[in-house]
């Protein structure tokens, strides 16, 4: 939220108890019921973020007859695991700035029709760097959905529901890579240019989805068009209703607006604690088959369809978000002992060792759910499209450098060393969290 507040976990007073007003005496749409726009908003995103999560999935099944095919070497395979996760990196860093000054609507729907040419487009990959390349073009794609959905739902969602919603983009993305899991499975190992392609048709149903919505109404007043932004709420949300009182100065951001006007620390930590969650997640559902059978488990579909049912508990688990630092505490916390757990000791009965691995992926799928609701809060609406994406971006650092060596550390340590590996990346971010996180849940977005 604001640059300063609530940076020692000190948490801010609630106001459900009234209304908040605006600055012409209607009700702030803070304090707003749901509504068909909201809901509208609330499909478009989640539709967005389920064909990032089906596009990353579907990876994980192509990339074993790609690799037979192509001639790949586990370098290879890495690679292209990792190249949408990189093209994520570079587009949060530069697309989330293009939505604070241009829009987010505008970027909204382009984005999605680019994800249905370059889906087409893998159709007639040839050799590794086409593959590489095309991947690294959804990447980037995916990297606007988490810098502008999250931001635009989050804009247009009332107070008491924002943590539900924005939660709710996380299970949204599990469902999308458990989609891909189950279409991998039954396709066939032959047609993997095809199975990669089959993204293109939920993101040709979103595009259309998204013709029916209107600019951020909050957008339009940080840009001074409060006569359009008005009209909107007015609209869909209703004549008594308005948007909550903002700097009557409008000034052009700049890049380095970003970083001085914003604490350092907020800054830091909303991209650290992301990076430290996807880092372990990525690199171990990417290449979770050979994780599963060095662990002695049996990695056949019943055992694979089990760790995806687990994924979208967990997804459903994190809708229930506790006030946001002590969430991330203690799912930072399990996830250490459990990945300790895994890599210390090896030869355990693989009763334990599957309860205990399907705990870890119950932890860390219910502590992606905070990915998408945290960065939106942590900053105002005049930097949360660059915030968010700056947040995306320094989180893909972890993602992609920990999927492309995983395959190399597994194959070289075995996965016992790699899982102790792992466990740096939640270790790191429960420290960061006991000194850096913040607490938003009860705060307006512009305050």
């Amino acid at each position: 939220m604001t640059q300063q507040k609530d940076i020692d976990g000190i948490e801010p007073v609630r106001r459900d108890a009234f209304a908040q007003r605006t600055d012409t005496g209607r009700i702030s749409i803070d304090e707003a019921p749901l509504n068909r726009l909201v809901l509208l908003v609330a499909v478009a995103a989640f539709g967005g973020i389920f064909i990032d999560g089906y596009i990353l999935g579907v990876i994980g099944g192509a990339v074993a007859p790609a690799a037979a095919e192509l001639g790949l070497s586990a370098l290879g395979q890495g690679l292209i695991a990792a190249s949408a996760l990189i093209g994520i990196f570079v587009s949060g860093l530069f697309f989330g700035r293009i939505a604070d000054r241009y829009g987010r609507k505008r970027v909204f729907f382009w984005n999605l029709v680019g994800f249905v040419v370059v889906s087409l487009a893998q159709l007639f990959v040839v050799g590794t760097w086409d593959l590489v390349a095309m991947r690294l073009l959804l990447g980037l794609l995916i990297g606007v959905e988490y810098a502008v959905g999250t931001a635009l739902l989050a804009e247009f969602t009332p107070r008491r529901h924002r943590s539900v919603l924005l939660g709710s983009i996380a299970a949204f993305w599990f469902i999308g890579f458990i989609s891909a899991f189950v279409v991998a499975h039954v396709w066939d190992a032959d047609s993997w240019r095809m199975l990669l392609a089959s993204s293109a048709v939920p993101a040709l149903v979103v595009l259309i989805l998204r013709m029916a919505l209107p600019e951020s109404p909050r957008w339009l007043q940080a840009q001074g068009r409060t006569t359009e932004a008005q009209a909107i709420v007015s609209a869909h949300y209703g004549p008594q209703y308005g948007l909550p009182l903002a700097p009557t100065e409008v000034a052009r951001t700049r890049l380095r607006d970003f970083f001085r006007e914003n604490d350092h620390r907020t800054v830091i930590y909303s991209g650290l604690f992301w990076f430290c969650q996807v880092g372990p997640l990525f690199a171990i559902f990417t290449f979770i088959v050979p994780v599963l059978e060095d662990l002695g488990l049996n990695s056949g579909f019943s055992t694979d369809l089990l760790m995806n049912g687990l994924q979208l508990l967990g997804a459903g688990v994190g809708l229930w978000l506790l006030p946001r630092r002590t969430f991330v505490n203690w799912t930072f916390a399990l996830m250490v002992v459990l990945l300790v757990f895994l890599g210390g000791w090896a030869e355990l009965p693989s009763l334990v060792v599957l309860i205990v691995f399907g705990a870890f992926v119950l932890i860390i799928t219910a502590s992606n759910s905070i990915q998408y609701v945290y960065p939106p809060e942590m900053f105002t609406t005049r930097f949360r499209s660059t915030g968010v994406g700056y947040a995306a971006a320094f989180s893909r650092v972890g993602a992609a450098g920990a999927t492309y060596l995983f395959p190399v550390t597994l194959e070289h340590l075995g996965v016992s060393s790699t899982l102790l590996i792992a466990a740096i990346f939640p270790l790191v971010g429960f420290i960061a969290s006991l000194f850096w996180a913040p607490e938003t849940k009860y705060s307006a977005l512009d305050d």
